[in-house]
């Protein structure tokens, strides 16, 4: 046996309880029965090209508002879809978005063989919101993230 193996496990065990104890005090205020804003009109589209990730992002909310995101960040690969149909809901009152500083996301494929991709958002390092988007046959591969807007 290796002895620096318990040591190295007791480091690794040490860090995943920091990891999870910082993220659920940044989480600590997410209520799953607080109230959820879903759009009644969504489309999206991903593209990216080596490093470069783009995601747009357009979300009808019944009785308004009307929101685009625009996100750019980094991934490895090569892929796009065209602009896809969805659905997407927050735990954050959708007027308060546009404009708001901090929002990042986070993008993938929906998963095996399902055509389309997911993207997930976040202000200030905090969950927002979560949106998925359809398509027969379009998958992308590498999941990526970045920074973004709303307006």
């Amino acid at each position: 046996m290796n002895t620096q193996q318990p040591f190295r496990a007791e480091e690794v065990h040490k860090a995943k309880e920091r990891h999870l104890a910082e993220n659920a005090k940044l989480h600590a205020k997410l209520d799953v029965s607080s109230k959820s804003y879903t759009t009644s009109s969504a489309s999206g589209s991903i593209a990216y090209v080596f490093a470069y990730l783009q995601c747009d992002c357009y979300l009808q909310f019944p009785g308004g508002p009307n929101l685009t995101f625009n996100g750019k960040g980094l991934v490895v690969g090569l892929g796009a879809t065209g602009s896809l149909g969805g659905q997407a809901s927050f735990n954050v009152d959708p007027n308060t978005l546009a404009g708001a500083s901090g929002v990042t996301f986070e993008a993938a494929g929906l998963g095996v063989g399902a055509g389309g991709f997911q993207v997930t958002w976040y202000l200030n390092g905090t969950y927002i919101g979560h949106g998925e988007f359809y398509g027969a046959g379009v998958q992308i591969g590498t999941p990526g993230g970045g920074w973004g807007s709303f307006s």
